[in-house]
Parts: C-alpha cells; structure tokens; sequence
C-alpha cells in the first residue's frame, strides 16, 4: 500500500523530475518505478498525480521530453562533443530547476496574498498573524 508523502518526499520526486534525461521516455509508470528505485518510496502514479507540485513538474518535463517546446527541438539540432554535451545537459537541468522553484514561488505567494486578504476580512490582525508557534512545553 502507497503511503502519504511528506514534503520532503515530494521535493525528491521534483528534483528526480528534474535530472528526468530529455532522451529519455517519461511516464507516470516509469517515475513510480524511478522513485522506487532512487528513493526507496513504495507508491502509485495516483499518488503522486495528487500532488500539484509534481504534477505541474512532470507536465513540464513531459512537454520538454515529447519535444513539444522550442528548447526540446533546438536541444535535439545541436550536434556537440561529450564534453560540452553533458555541460550542455548539466545546465539544462538546472535551468528546468529554477524554472520550477520560480513558479512554485508565485504559487506561495499567489497563497499567502490569498490568505492574507481572508485574514484581514475576518479581524485577523497582523499582530496575530506574526505570533510565534507554540512549543511543545507550552500546551
């Protein structure tokens, strides 16, 4: 049986998404198994489609491994040695990473706008919002 993923659990499976090879075939299959494999996390594709933060990083990757973005088509033209192939690949992992983080970002703050306003409709005052965590001796 699958269990929950944390979110720590999750960040792997963005990172794995994000090292995914581009001449390599993804599939929800196929990451399950990856993800077995690297990470030692026994789940499903159902599982792992419930998270928004995978499912918009394998819809990302999946459009670059398909081919269907310019930089997948150029990535293909270019014909480089070894050395500077894996560089090449190297920095296209990383951009694709930064790519992710910088739309998660806009999502948590898109989030923490949201929740903002809430608040501030309901009486919630800053003072209250910005109150430290209770500890476990204080309950």
């Amino acid at each position: 049986m699958a269990k929950h993923l944390t979110d720590k659990d999750i960040s792997n499976v963005c990172e794995l998404l994000d090292d995914w090879p581009t001449d390599a075939k993804l599939t929800w299959d196929r990451l399950v198994d990856a993800v077995a494999h690297d990470y030692k996390l026994m789940t499903t594709r159902q599982t792992l489609q419930k998270q928004a933060r995978i499912k918009n990083a394998f819809k990302e990757v999946k459009a670059i491994v398909s081919g269907n973005t310019p930089k997948a088509a150029a990535a293909r033209n270019r014909h480089l040695p070894s050395s500077l192939k894996a560089a090449a690949d190297q920095l296209e992992k990383r951009e694709r990473t930064i790519a992710r983080l910088e739309a998660e970002n806009s999502r948590f703050l898109e989030q923490f706008h949201t929740w903002l306003y809430n608040a501030n409709q309901h009486g919630v005052t800053f003072e209250q919002l910005n109150e430290p965590l209770p500890t476990k001796d204080q309950k």
